[in-house]
């Protein structure tokens, strides 16, 4: 079954909403439980501000002469010990007492604007102003109590507890995002890191030539499945081309060591019967004209077998260019048909040759004649080794932007499945000695320096049928 995948843009979209999710969980239990530890050791922020409306009542109900000891006793008990300071002032705003570390005066301006109202104070305080009458009812001064909107310990002990609960209150969210995005960055690396060292280490073995491996393909990650498929891909390409590579490095081997043989063969028959001339004349006897033709006939045979090779270097090299001329075409092969059909007459096989000219106006054709001239050699070369006895046929038709060229011999033609091997290097097909099986590879590479076609086939009665289609102003590849 295969794995489900999922795109990395996908994975992470879900990723951060999962780490926002579960942060906010967990903060929402934090809190919780920093709640639950408050009510039992701390007070509220407002808790404070809320006790000023009973100590607003008593002060009022407490009436006497403020502005003495007694008054200030009176304060101390009505006022608790922590949470609230407070300074009294007369009406006129002079400091009379209080425990709060300002002893400074207040203005009589804004004790008239500020009573019975609350204000900002210094700092981080609040400032509440509560008028103070004595028996009489008469305005003897102005309480001013100060407070703060924070959290604070039940005792004075607990500050500390007082701040590790204000921090952890304030940074719950941002730790636990912090903590989730780190767990899960973490779990992604570990699964990018096991396909990642894969790919580490099987560009090692690609390097060291080893393509014997596979990779895992249980990934989920869409963009990461996609990488080794193609990294997979890749080295089945690679392992295909260098047994390609290695299969025709193969072939090559076997070819040059038949054509090594096909060498030394007429070689051999040269130097045996260089040796039987000298074996003669040492005797007396008379053997020249009955060796000399075997001589010459083995001699061109492996001066033909080292052209060829000489001409598969030199059409294989980088540097090889063609050497177009322009020239007229009906007089070319009509020079090159009138020399076929007399090496053909001297071997007793029957020649036909025939030009078509269909142009609409005579003209030139951009080509190299000396290469074309190899490559119509190498067929006449192919058809007289096959068609023994009997008949080659040699046409060509004009056209005004190609020219078609058909080779046609009356031998046994290419076997099922050969069309197409014959135009490889050292193809020998049903193998003759004395060629290496390269001259239709010649031809086929001059073919196609020109922009031309050749392909091979079987005639319907029989034969071979080399059929080249070429432009006439002919451009190099």
């Amino acid at each position: 079954m295969a794995v489900k995948t999922v795109p990395i843009r996908t994975r992470l979209h879900r990723m951060i909403a999962v780490i926002l999710l579960l942060s906010f969980v967990c903060t929402i239990m934090t809190w919780g439980g920093l709640l639950l530890i408050s009510e039992k050791n701390m007070n509220y922020a407002n808790h404070y501000e809320n006790m000023i409306p009973a100590i607003k009542e008593r002060v009022k109900q407490s009436k006497g002469d403020w502005l003495d000891g007694s008054g200030k006793e009176m304060l101390d008990s009505l006022l608790p010990k922590e949470g609230i300071s407070y300074k009294v002032v007369d009406h006129a705003g002079v400091y009379q007492y209080g425990n709060f570390g300002d002893h400074a005066d207040i203005p009589e301006r804004d004790i008239l604007e500020n009573i019975n109202t609350v204000e900002h104070g210094p700092g981080k305080y609040f400032v509440n102003y509560i008028p103070l009458f004595d028996k009489r009812d008469a305005m003897q001064g102005v309480l001013l109590l100060y407070y703060t909107l924070q959290v604070t310990p039940v005792h004075e002990s607990q500050t500390g507890l007082v701040r590790i609960w204000s921090f952890s209150f304030a940074a719950a969210p941002f730790v636990y995002i912090l903590l989730f995005t780190l767990l899960f960055v973490s779990r992604l690396s570990r699964q990018l890191k096991i396909p990642l060292s894969q790919l580490m280490e099987a560009t090692a073995r690609i390097r060291d030539k080893d393509l014997q491996f596979h990779f895992n393909q249980e990934e989920k990650i869409t963009e990461i499945r996609e990488l080794t498929n193609a990294f997979e891909q890749m080295r089945d390409e690679l392992a295909e081309s260098l047994q390609r590579e290695w299969n025709t490095q193969k072939e090559r081997k076997n070819a040059i060591a038949a054509l090594a043989h096909d060498i030394r063969t007429p070689l051999t028959v040269i130097q045996g019967h260089v040796e039987g001339l000298e074996e003669a004349h040492r005797k007396g006897i008379d053997r020249f004209e009955q060796y000399l033709p075997v001589i010459k006939s083995n001699i061109s045979s492996a001066v033909k077998l080292v052209h060829d090779l000489n001409q598969t270097a030199i059409l294989d090299s980088d540097s090889f260019s063609l050497n177009k001329i322009s020239f007229d075409p009906e007089e070319f092969f009509t020079e090159k048909m009138g020399e076929y059909e007399l090496l053909c007459a001297r071997q007793g096989v029957q020649f036909n040759s025939a030009i078509h000219d269909n142009r609409t106006e005579s003209g030139t054709i951009h080509a190299d004649p000396y290469r074309l001239t190899q490559v119509f050699d190498n067929l006449l070369s192919n058809s007289l080794r096959f068609a023994k006895n009997g008949a080659i046929s040699f046409s060509v038709q004009l056209e005004d932007e190609r020219f078609e060229v058909t080779w046609i011999d009356n031998g046994p033609g290419f076997s099922d499945g050969q069309e197409a091997k014959i135009f490889e290097s050292f193809y020998q097909g049903n193998r003759r000695k004395g060629h290496a099986g390269l001259g239709l590879y010649i031809a086929k590479s001059i073919i196609d320096k020109h922009g031309g076609l050749i392909k091979a086939g079987n005639a319907v009665d029989g034969g071979a049928v080399i059929s080249i289609s070429l432009p006439t102003g002919l451009t190099s590849r």
